[in-house]
C-alpha cells in the first residue's frame, strides 16, 4: 500500500470508531465519551460563576450574560467597574472645564463692560459748570481711591479777617462738587506772608504720601512770590510746609503756578512760571514770563535735580504773560515717542482776554514745544455754556478729566470751578 492511501484508510477507521450522536433518552446515563463532549461545551466556572446557596437569582440571567459577554470582549467585571469610574471622572472634568470656561467668558465680558463705561479715555469731550458757585480760582485735580479732589487759591472771608489759604472741594462722581470748608494749608511756612497763596497742585508720591506745591509772597520781597512744598500722609491734609521755599528766583520776579508731573519713566518734575510781570511796574516794560521745567527727586518730590529748562515764553499775541502751566503725557499714533502737551493761560485774568492755549512736543519732555494754531478755551459761548476769561486749566493723571475756572456775568471777579473732559488726537486737543 502506498503511504497516502494508508493515511486515508486510517482516517476512515478512526471515523468508524467514533460514536454517532443518538437522541438522548430521559433517565439513561451518558457514556463517558458523551459526558466528556457535553462538559467541553458548557462554560467553565471561571466564565459562569457558581450560584451560592441563598443568592437571589438574577433577572433573566442578566448578570451572567453581562459577565460572559464582557469576558468574551476581554474585560472582567472589575475592569468594567474601573472603566465606568474613569468615564464618570472624565464627565465631571468636562463639566468643570465647561463651567470654568463660562465663568471666564463672563469675567471677560464684565471687564470689557467696566472698561467701556468707566475708563476715562472713553469720555467724550465736554465742559460743564459752574460746579462751585463761589470763588475757586486756579484749581488742580487729583483722584484718590475713586474720589476726586480739587484744591484752589486762597479765599478771603469777612474782609480778610478769616482766610482759607488753600480751599478743598470733593466729588464722588465728578459731577456734584462740595466745598469741605477745610484749609489744606493753615500754615504757609515761616518764609511766607500768606495773604497771596495761589494756584496749588497736589501729587501722590510712590510711597503713598502727598506733596502740595503752592506759591505765596516772600517776607523779604513783598511784591514777589516763591514756590513752597508741604507734605501730608492724607489727601486733605493739613499739609506741613518746608522751612524754606523750593523755587525762588526773586531777581527775575519770583515764581508762581507750580504743576507736579510724573513721567512714564518714573522721573518727577515741577513745571512753573517765572513771574516776570510782577516786575513790570518797576522796569516799566514787559518782562519775560517763561514756563520752566525742573526735575526733582522722585522720593520726596521737591529736592532739585539739575537746572531748570525753559519750555515756552510769552509772544506778542499772549499779552503781558503766559502762566498756569499743566503738563500731560499722551500716546502718539504710530510712534513709540509720546506726545507731551503743555497747557497754559495767557493775558490778564481780570479781563475777557484771559484764555487757555496749548503747545506740544513729539521729541521729549524738554521740547521744543510747538504752539497750536487755535485757542483751546476763550471768552464766549461754547456748547451752550457762557465762559468769561477761562483759565487755570489742570489735567488729571488719567489724561482726560480736567478742571478750570471761569468768570460769570461778564466778570472774572468770581472765578468758579468748571469741569470737563478732553481728547488727544495726535497733537490736536479736542474739548
Amino acid at each position: 500500500m502506498e503511504p497516502e492511501q494508508a493515511n486515508v484508510d486510517n482516517v476512515e477507521d478512526q471515523e468508524e470508531t467514533l460514536p454517532k450522536d443518538e437522541p438522548e433518552s430521559k433517565g439513561e446515563p451518558r457514556s463517558e465519551s458523551e459526558q466528556a463532549i457535553v462538559e467541553n461545551a458548557i462554560p467553565s466556572e471561571e466564565i459562569l460563576p457558581k450560584k451560592e446557596p441563598g443568592q437571589p437569582a438574577s433577572k433573566g440571567g442578566e448578570d451572567q450574560n453581562i459577565t460572559y459577554n464582557d469576558q468574551e470582549k476581554g474585560f472582567s467585571k472589575q475592569d468594567k467597574d474601573k472603566s465606568l469610574v474613569t468615564r464618570s471622572r472624565m464627565s465631571i472634568i468636562r463639566w468643570c472645564l465647561l463651567v470654568i470656561g463660562i465663568l471666564v467668558v463672563i469675567a471677560v465680558i464684565a471687564v470689557a463692560l467696566l472698561f467701556a463705561f468707566s475708563y476715562p479715555r472713553n469720555l467724550q469731550p465736554y465742559i460743564a459748570g459752574p460746579k462751585v458757585d463761589s470763588n475757586f480760582a486756579d484749581p488742580c485735580l487729583i483722584e484718590v481711591d475713586n474720589k476726586y479732589y480739587a484744591f484752589a487759591t486762597n479765599k478771603f472771608v469777612n474782609a480778610h479777617a478769616d482766610q482759607v489759604n488753600i480751599q478743598i472741594a470733593t466729588s464722588d462722581d465728578f459731577n456734584s462738587w462740595n466745598l469741605t470748608g477745610k484749609d489744606a494749608l493753615p500754615d504757609v511756612g515761616a518764609w511766607g506772608v500768606g495773604d497771596h497763596t495761589w494756584a496749588p497742585d497736589v501729587v501722590r508720591l510712590d510711597d503713598g504720601t502727598f506733596v502740595m506745591y503752592y506759591s505765596t509772597r516772600h517776607f523779604s520781597a513783598i511784591r514777589h512770590q516763591c514756590i513752597g512744598a508741604a507734605t501730608s500722609k492724607t489727601i486733605e491734609g493739613p499739609y506741613t510746609p518746608q522751612a524754606t521755599p523750593i523755587i525762588c528766583p526773586l531777581s527775575q520776579g519770583g515764581a508762581i503756578d507750580p504743576d507736579g508731573f510724573r513721567d512714564s519713566d518714573g522721573k518727577r518734575y515741577i513745571v512753573y512760571k517765572v513771574d516776570g510781570n510782577s516786575m513790570n511796574g518797576v522796569t516799566h516794560s514787559q518782562n519775560p514770563t517763561p514756563v520752566m521745567l525742573q526735575e526733582v527727586d522722585p522720593k520726596d518730590g521737591f529736592t532739585m535735580i539739575g537746572s531748570p529748562t525753559q519750555m515756552i515764553d510769552r509772544i506778542a499775541s499772549d499779552g503781558p504773560l503766559v502762566e498756569a502751566p499743566s503738563l500731560l503725557q499722551a500716546e502718539s499714533k504710530g510712534s513709540k515717542t509720546p506726545v507731551f502737551v503743555l497747557f497754559f493761560s495767557s493775558g490778564d485774568f481780570t479781563t475777557r482776554y484771559y484764555d487757555v492755549k496749548y503747545a506740544t512736543s513729539t521729541t521729549g519732555i524738554k521740547g521744543p514745544y510747538i504752539r497750536a494754531s487755535q485757542t483751546l478755551l476763550q471768552t464766549g459761548v461754547k456748547e451752550g455754556k457762557k465762559l468769561f476769561g477761562p483759565g487755570g486749566f489742570d489735567v488729571a493723571a488719567d489724561g482726560t478729566r480736567v478742571v478750570f475756572h471761569s468768570g460769570t456775568s461778564g466778570t472774572s471777579v468770581t472765578r468758579q470751578l468748571w469741569t470737563g473732559a478732553l481728547k488727544v488726537n495726535g497733537t490736536e486737543i479736542i474739548i
